[in-house]
This record gives C-alpha cells, structure tokens and sequence, in this order.
C-alpha cells in the first residue's frame, strides 16, 4: 500500500467531526427508528452480558427469546462491535460511527488514488462518497452504514486483484489482501450490502477495458470469485449459525412483492438537488414532516451540488481522441487483435485517461437496480437463489454515489491538472455549464418544485398539505439548496476561469465539506436533545414499567399503524416494545428484526417490527397467554378490545391501558396440573434454563410433560438429572423436559 501523508490521515479522523459535529453529543443516535429500535438495545445487552460473564449466545427478552448469535446485525465476530463491551454503550456507538464513516473516507481515496488521481481529488471524490445522501441517511441502520463503509476497499481490492498480471495472480499476500476487506464488510452484518457490493464489482470488471498484460474477463471474473471463496471462509463463523436459523425462519418464503418493497421512486429524483423538499423524520432547521413515497432513510439520494455536475461533465463529455494508453488495452495473446500503433507524435494526445466507461455502467446499473419494480434488473434477480431474501433494492443508491464520487473525482483531477486536448474539452463545457451560476440552480430547484406539484395530486390529503407547505420558497428546503448550488456554481466558474492548478481543488472541496454539512447536521439530528439519554429514556414518567419488571412475566405491547408508519415507530421507548425494553429490562412477546421464525408467526401474524395485525384474534382468546408466559397486555390504541380473563390495573396518559393477565404460570409450567409442581426456576445465563419439578409419572404413560414458553430453536438441547432428554413442539411452541 502506498504510503498516505500525515496530513491527510488528520483528515481522515478529522472530516467526521466537523461534518457531522451535533452527532456526537447524542451518542450517535438521533431518528429514533432502527437505531433505538433494534441496534442500540442490541448492542447493550452485549455489553450487559459479555460484561457479567456470560456468552452472547441467546438474547431470552424479546419475541420468546431469540439466538443472539445467529443474528448477522448482531455482528458478534465484527472487531469493532466489542467496542461495545469496553466502552459504555452511548460511547462505542457513536466511536463505531465515527471509525467506519473515517474508513468510508479514507477507502475511497485509496480506490480513488489507485485510478491515478491526484490526492485532492482522491479526497474530493472520498468526501463525496462517505458524507454523501446514503452514508448519511443510513446512519440509523447502524450495520448498514458499517457495511457500506467497507464496498471502496472492497471494490479497490478486488479490482486491483483481478487486474494483475498472470505472473502476480498466485500471490497469497494478493488474495487475502482482496479476501479480508469482503471478509470484514460481511462480518460487519449487513449481507445485502454485500450482496450490492458483489454485483457492482461485477459490472465495473465486466464493462473495464482489457488490458495488455492483464488477464480477460473471465479471468479477472475467476479470480473475483476465488477472492469470495477465501472470504466465506473467513466469514464462517457468522454464517454457519445464521444459516441453521435461516432454515427455521420464514425470510426465505418472501414473495417478489417483498424483494421490491421500497423501490426507489421516480419522486426521489427532487432529492439530487432538493434533498430536504420531501421533508425529514426529525424537524430541526427543516422542519416538514416526511410525507414522501416508502422512507425517507431508503428514498435519500443527495450526494451535493458538486459531485453531481462533476459527474455529470465527466460522463457526457466527447473524448478529443483515443489516447494512446487505451489503444492498446487488448489482451497481448489476442491473435485477432491488430499491432499496437506506435506512440504519437503529439504527448498531449498520447495522455492516458482513466477509462470511464465502468463508472457509468455502474450508475447505470444502480438506477436500474433501485428503481426496483419499476426498472429490468429487479425481475431477473428474483429467479437467482437466495434472492428473495433481500428487500428494499433502493439501497442500490449505495452504488449510484460510488459511480458519482469518481466521476466527480476524475473531473475535479482533469479540471486541475496540466492541459491536454481531452481536459480542454472539459474545461470548455464546464466553463458553459457555469455561465450562470445564479440563475442555474433556480431554474434546477424549480423544476424540482414543479416535479413536487406535477406529483400532488396523487398523494393523498395530508401528504399533499405538507408537500405544498415544504415547496414554499421561504422554506429552508427550498433556499437552502438554491444557496448551496449557488456557491457550487461559482466555485466551479472560478476553477475552470483560471489557469489548471492543482491547488483549486481545496477550493472545490472546502465548498463540497459545506454543501454536505449542512445535510450532516440536519438530517435526523435534533436540536433539543442535550445528550443520548433525552432520546433513550420514556417521554414521560412511566411507573407502570417498574411494576411491570418486578414480575417474571412477559409484556405484549399491542399497537396500530399511525398513518404511514408502524405504531412501534411512534413513541417507541413509551411503549416499551422490542427491542426497547431491552433497556427497561423487561421480557417482552414481540421482536424488531429481519429473522422471525415460521412458527412464531404462524401463531402470532406479527410483522418483523412488531405490529399485531390479528390482534382482535388473538385478544378474544387469551388462553396462548399461559403458554407463552403473558403476564401483562399494554393496550396502546383505544379502540382494542380489553385482553379476555384480564384485569385492568392502570390507565396511563393518553389513554393507553395495562392489563394484568391472572393466570400466567410464569416461565415453566406442567401442562397437567394435577401431574406435579414445579418447584424452583433459575435462569443461569441467558442460554441456560435450570428447573426443578416434582412430577407424578402415573398421571399419565409416557410421564408430564413441561412446558417452557421458549422456541426450540437450532441449538437447544434438555437433560433430565443430567441424562439429554427429547424436546417436542406442540402447538407451534416447545415442550421441554427437564433442563435446558
């Protein structure tokens, strides 16, 4: 690895913090969705466990417990999630943040600078990537935002590998150099971003030019695919016990209407330029609610005024003529191919280019991935194996700000350094693109306004009130963005104005830092918070949860849709749902979570985040409540039905209601009462369950049977006075014999 300047590693531990300054102070949370909801808890009880002694094997408090091991947004085998375990919690996530957005930055300029790009555009290009839309609005899908941060190492690496010289390519230091970086993105525990990340090294090696002494295409693609063979070994260690939970779970039966769900819509596009028009989940200077199609954190495509026009330049500017360097980009054994010519007369002509054409078909590909059941690619991926695992294909926005930040970086090199014919031909268009650098970016937000309005007719009431109030021109959505591509315009009309200088290009990316800190510290950044424990503690005082906790019970928290969004997403940490009551301590029915398991939802419909959508069902025969340990019923909605056999013991503010459920048996129970008692019941670790019964084997032949309200899942086991004991399913639930 070349060697990288002092300087420039102060920058990238630097970056972070200035352009994501309020962060910091909140612990790195902030949008009060996925990060409080599933990785924030998470991560906690790691802490509390790994901390008391005890193995992270199997978390016993939400959804009738769960293997916390074979969950991959777990991450327990990713280095930087035992941060978790020496620092408090609020500390390691907010250092996991601030690490993985200072890899993002500093991964890319290595990719960058491994196309031959001088440094400040490398950082340009990185700046633009790891402080891009993706990178900021996925900052509360903590292990996405992990993951990304690894697909220019990724990328670079397996490029490089591929691209060596057939007496290079059996270097192991090579291969593991190309396996450890994929390794490390796939322990980092989002596997579709690695999946993203596999079909974007895929495009950018099958669209690459060959070269004289690289191997073809198939070779690079061979060599690829031995790099991901090394990495899946590397990566076994998660993957063995998430594929034996896979097997119980019901991810693998998703239909195509789920591999599509939150496409990118075509409405998006405003947030190229507008990123804030569409309104945002946490109200600060902008203060719209989001009142856009799908989620804001899946639609946000914002990568800065800058690197879009750069991008832009350099993808539909017309080369002077071919350079000398990619004349002979054959392969050197190709006896069809014709004999090199001999180098030009003119060194201008003869400058080596970064070839661009893999870079556009990666943007390309992005857009055709994102736009999901509206684009080709989402159609034929869905017959490929494992496929319907996946949702969501508008997180291929990932690849798109890749593809943007080279493009942008090759023009913000060609722009800057020594004049040829080709960099002329770039210069003179950007030097059109920038006459009018006032009356430009009104025009391009105004007809993101008109796009906004053409569209609000066929929102419905409320999104279409708030639509029409965020495209007022003295709102901050609109002025801000006319103001950032304002100074964008001008700082680009000033570079092309001078003579090329190298030095320009701090001037371009002082104004790219400025353009993506404001998005920095807005988006999901509230301004009241003082500090993380103002977004992890209740709204309001809540006794109700200490008598809750005081019991072994567990707690149903029974919510509705609130509009467009789940009810576990409203006032979360007030309901204590999962995986929030992790940090109340309370055991709860439901689970936030990609992996439900099939009997679990055959008896409870819930969604992955919770929502009872058959709770009618479910309150009018309340007799599962002793199998499964219920001992309390939340109410949230007012219009629920009170629990049957329930008492109510609390009416909270608001109107919410807390029921008691009488006859819950707490963990263990004889299924025949008259069979015995069960005397004792001690949790010795949260993967351990010791019971001691007394049981009347004459009750019936085959003896009592004990019911544990816990799912027997991969890697449960029972004994009896130490002798391994059979464990049935009944009912969709466990019965246990004797010691779990």
């Amino acid at each position: 690895m070349a060697r990288v300047p002092i300087a420039l590693l102060v920058a990238f531990l630097v970056l972070p913090g200035l352009l994501l300054a309020p962060l910091w102070s909140l612990g790195g949370l902030g949008a009060g969705e996925d990060d409080v909801l599933q990785y924030f808890p998470a991560r906690q009880w790691l802490h509390d466990t790994v901390r008391a002694g005890q193995p992270p094997w199997w978390n016993p408090w939400t959804g009738l417990g769960r293997p916390y091991l074979a969950d991959p947004q777990a991450a327990v085998a990713y280095p930087p999630t035992w941060l978790f375990v020496a620092l408090p919690p609020t500390a390691a996530y907010a250092t996991c943040l601030w690490l993985h957005y200072s890899l993002a930055l500093w991964g890319m300029y290595r990719l960058l600078r491994s196309l031959d790009l001088a440094r400040l555009a490398a950082l340009f290009g990185g700046v633009a990537f790891a402080f891009g839309g993706f990178m900021l609005a996925h900052r509360a899908h903590f292990t996405i935002l992990c993951a990304a941060a690894w697909t220019p190492w990724v990328m670079w690496r397996s490029c490089r590998y591929a691209a060596l010289p057939a007496s290079d390519a059996g270097s192991v230091r090579r291969l593991i150099a190309a396996a450890a970086p994929l390794a490390l993105q796939c322990l980092a525990g989002h596997i579709q971003v690695v999946a993203l990340t596999g079909l974007g090294v895929l495009v950018v090696l099958i669209a690459a030019p060959p070269r004289a002494a690289g191997p073809r295409r198939a070779g690079r693609l061979l060599r690829v695919g031995l790099a991901a063979v090394c990495a899946a070994g590397l990566f076994a260690v998660q993957w063995l016990p998430t594929l034996a939970f896979v097997r119980v779970c019901d991810r693998s039966e998703r239909t195509y209407r789920d591999l599509v769900e939150n496409s990118w819509h075509p409405l998006s596009l405003v947030t190229l330029v507008a990123p804030m028009i569409p309104g945002q989940r946490v109200p600060n200077l902008f203060a719209e609610p989001y009142w856009a199609p799908s989620h804001q954190v899946e639609q946000f495509a914002y990568v800065g005024w800058l690197p879009l026009l750069l991008a832009l330049l350099a993808a539909t500017r017309r080369p002077f003529a071919q350079s000398y360097a990619d004349s002979v980009l054959v392969p050197a054994d190709d006896p069809t191919a014709p004999p090199a010519p001999p180098p030009p007369a003119r060194a201008a002509i003869a400058t080596p280019t970064t070839p661009r054409r893999p870079w556009i078909a990666l943007a390309v590909f992005a857009v055709l991935l994102a736009l999901g059941e509206l684009g080709p690619i989402c159609p034929i991926l869905y017959w490929l194996p494992g496929a319907n695992l996946f949702r969501c294909p508008a997180r291929a926005v990932l690849l798109l700000h890749l593809a943007l930040a080279v493009l942008a970086a090759l023009a913000v090199h060609d722009l800057t350094a020594a004049p040829n014919p080709l960099r002329a031909r770039l210069r003179y268009a950007a030097q059109a693109w920038a006459r009018r650098p006032l009356l430009a970016p009104l025009l391009i937000v105004a007809a993101a306004v008109g796009l906004v309005l053409l569209s609000s007719p066929f929102l419905d009431a409320d999104a279409r009130a708030a639509a029409l109030r965020s495209v007022r021109p003295w709102t901050p959505a609109v002025w801000v963005p006319v103001v950032a591509g304002v100074i964008s315009f001008a700082a680009l009309r000033f570079v092309v104005r001078c003579p090329p200088d190298p030095r320009l290009g701090v001037l371009l990316l002082a104004v790219l830092a400025l353009d993506l800190g404001v998005i920095g510290w807005t988006i999901d950044v509230p301004w009241s918070a003082r500090g993380p424990d103002d977004l992890l503690q209740p709204r309001t005082p809540a006794p109700w949860m200490d008598r809750v906790r005081e019991t072994p019970h567990r707690l149903w928290t029974v919510t509705g849709r609130h509009g467009r969004y789940p009810g576990e997403y409203v006032e979360s940490l007030d309901k204590a749902v999962a995986n929030t009551n992790i940090l109340r301590r309370i055991p709860v029915l439901t689970d936030y979570g990609p992996l439900q398991p099939r009997e679990y939802v055959r008896r409870f419909a819930f969604k992955p985040w919770g929502e009872a959508v058959e709770a009618e069902r479910l309150l009018a025969d309340t007799r599962w409540m002793r199998l499964c340990n219920v001992g309390w019923v939340l109410l949230w909605e007012p219009h629920w039905r009170a629990p049957a056999g329930c008492t109510l013991v609390a009416t909270l503010p608001g109107g919410a209601r807390l029921y008691r459920n009488p006859r819950a048996a707490g963990p263990a129970h004889l299924a025949d009462p008259l069979a015995g008692r069960v005397d004792a019941i001690e949790q010795e670790a949260p993967h351990t369950l010791r019971i001691v019964a007394q049981t009347n084997p004459a009750r019936a032949a085959d003896g009592p049977l004990l019911v544990v309200s816990q799912l027997a899942l991969p890697g449960w086991t029972a004994t009896i006075d130490g002798v391994p004991a059979e464990i049935a399913r009944v009912e969709g639930q466990s019965l246990e014999s004797g010691q779990a």
